[in-house]
């Protein structure tokens, strides 16, 4: 009986490790390559999106030029994590392919791991080629929050004063890279202790071809796109942008 007993726990141990989901990092995903992995079991919705996107009186619309796009939208998988950082519970982390090549990565990191990946995000991505800073007069039941910036950017964040002798906290609330083919955008909302981060990385074709609504059409304008600086330095310019 207990040689039965021992064989079905045996085989239910097995059963359980076979269907285990193994664990993604979807930061090493290549961008600028054909997806190599099938991502529809792990997503919590799958849209087909025929068309690139367009900012409308009433909201944004899809245009369809032909670009084949597929969004992969996540929230809360535990077998989903980004440079080893869980993602949020709430708000979408989302893979999106153009044309069958990964073209953009959308993530909302957990809070509780965001500090320790902002920080390896600075140290790997290095200088960043701009930053949009945020002046923040925190009250006391804030100060925390003035603390977790500076833990996470003690380089970036400083107290600034007014003419009254005011103090306030200057922090990044955006910063910009632009590399090669890849632009990467991480914007900062903190409040209770909290970044409330965002990491948003992006192909230039895809960038400039509007498949992703935060970058739909119009964008050559500062207050349209979050990378319209960019385009002051010719870092961007290419045979595309005539195409626009």
């Amino acid at each position: 009986m207990k040689i039965k007993l021992l064989s079905f726990a045996l085989l239910l141990v097995m059963l359980t490790l076979a269907c285990k989901k193994e664990v993604i990092d979807i930061a090493q995903l290549a961008l600028d390559k054909p997806l190599d992995i099938d991502l529809n079991g792990y997503a919590s919705r799958v849209k087909n999106q025929n068309g690139h996107i367009e900012a409308a009186t009433d909201g944004f619309k899809t245009v369809d030029k032909g670009e084949k796009v597929v969004c992969y939208y996540f929230a809360g998988n535990k077998d989903i994590t980004f440079e080893k950082a869980k993602i949020d519970d709430v708000l979408e982390t989302k893979v999106i392919t153009y044309n069958g090549i990964v073209s953009f990565i959308g993530v909302h990191p957990d809070n509780r791991d965001a500090v320790s990946l902002l920080k390896y995000l600075l140290k790997t991505h290095s200088t960043p080629d701009s930053v949009s800073y945020d002046t923040t007069k925190f009250i006391d039941s804030e100060k925390e929050t003035a603390n977790v910036l500076k833990d996470a950017m003690p380089g970036l964040v400083k107290e600034v004063a007014d003419e009254f002798d005011n103090k306030s906290t200057q922090y990044p609330q955006q910063l910009f890279w632009s590399k090669n083919n890849i632009l990467t955008h991480i914007t900062l909302d903190p409040t209770n202790a909290h970044l409330n981060m965002s990491v948003k990385i992006i192909t230039k074709q895809a960038y400039m071809g509007h498949i992703v609504q935060e970058y739909a059409k119009p964008l050559f304008k500062e207050y349209d796109s979050p990378f319209a600086h960019l385009f002051k330095n010719n870092k961007l310019q290419d045979k595309n942008t005539e195409k626009q």
